[in-house]
């Protein structure tokens, strides 16, 4: 890897994102591609291994969120993996509080060596479990401005663990590809048991990227019932 030219290739993805980094968010991007190809080897995070395709589908991707969204506040991204989208969103802005869910052990641990490695902790929490089990812990249901998850589960089943999370009138935005429609369609009974509106659906466009992707947007309104999240692997195996 040619430091300065990944460095550079980082700094033009997000300028093309209307997102200027300091010098400072340059490096920590560039420190935590390192540390993700090196950890790579020992543990799957992710299957992308070559560095620019790691930044374009990676850390632009996430990225995409603020193209459309101020976020601030209180944000948790749910199954967030190696840090996607949440561990970008933190550097990006870094005065957000934010929250990184994740079942995995190894990508946790993998999420708070990172964290070491970028000397990142301030207002960034990593926790390890289940987004059912979390959405009925009274410190994290209804708690938060901003829900977020990409590539986690399909449409029915992740409105399920991220609904419980969000505050009223607070946002979900979830990552989805050009077959979002058929998943829209059947998330139907979903949104409604869970007092969600869709609020909003924009495309967005990742530099030097070329697949479609396209952003869901929902509202939470009013109550929701306690039943929800259901135990751990009923969303799944029984969705909405």
């Amino acid at each position: 890897m040619n430091p300065k030219e990944l460095k550079q290739f980082i700094n033009d993805g997000f300028s093309k994102l209307n997102i200027n980094l300091r010098q400072k968010q340059i490096e920590n991007f560039y420190n935590y591609l390192k540390f993700l190809i090196a950890e790579n080897k020992k543990y799957n995070l992710t299957s992308i291994i070559d560095p620019k395709k790691i930044i374009t589908l990676h850390f632009f991707d996430s990225a995409g969120l603020f193209l459309n969204n101020d976020i601030k506040g209180k944000v948790i991204d749910i199954g967030t993996g190696a840090g996607f989208p949440g561990f970008v969103l933190k550097i990006v802005r870094p005065n957000i509080a934010i929250t990184l869910v994740e079942s995995n052990l190894k990508k946790v641990n993998f999420l708070k060596m990172l964290q070491i490695e970028l000397d990142l902790y301030d207002n960034i929490k990593v926790i390890h479990k289940r987004a059912e089990s979390l959405g009925h812990d009274k410190d994290y249901r209804e708690r938060y401005d901003f829900v977020c998850s990409r590539a986690v589960a399909p449409l029915n089943v992740l409105l399920e663990y991220t609904a419980p999370l969000c505050k009223k009138a607070g946002l979900i935005l979830l990552y989805k590809g050009p077959a979002y429609k058929k998943e829209l369609n059947g998330a139907q009974k979903a949104i409604n048991l869970l007092n969600l509106r869709l609020k909003n659906i924009y495309k967005i466009d990742i530099p030097f990227l070329e697949k479609e992707r396209e952003i869901l947007t929902f509202e939470r309104q009013g109550l929701l019932a306690d039943k929800y999240p259901r135990r751990p692997g009923i969303p799944k195996k029984r969705p909405l």
